[in-house]
Formats: structure tokens, sequence, C-alpha cells
């Protein structure tokens, strides 16, 4: 089962990655990622629809998942 929830791993992906955009900026420095929006968006989507399918198979819940007891 995967889950998907936005933890710590996500939050520090975030800080990372703002980091690294504003590091390249301030040096002019071409982004390591596609530079246009269409770029950004069909990765966005792609992992979205892989999420969708994930659900509709019942392989992907919302939420951290549950603690070991």
């Amino acid at each position: 089962m995967n889950y998907v929830y936005i933890g710590k791993t996500e939050i520090l992906a975030l800080v990372v990655g703002l980091v690294t955009g504003a590091i390249y900026g301030g040096l002019n420095l071409p982004i390591p990622a596609p530079n246009v929006l269409g770029g950004n968006l069909a990765i966005l989507f792609t992992f979205i629809g892989l999420v969708i399918v994930g659900l509709i198979r019942g392989e992907v819940k919302f939420g951290p998942p549950p603690k070991d007891k």
C-alpha cells in the first residue's frame, strides 16, 4: 500500500527546491528542471495520473501510514 501525505520529507524537499531555485536564479544559471510551464505541468500531472490509477486499484491511500504497534 502506498500512502500520499505531506510529511517531513516533502517539507524538506520543498525547502531544498526553493533554496536551489533561489541560488540558480541569483547566479543566472539554467535551472535543473524544465524551464517552461508545460514541462512542469507534465511532471505534475504524470504524478497525479499515477495516484488516480493507484486509487482505482486500491493501492493508494491518503494520509500517513498506520503506526506499527
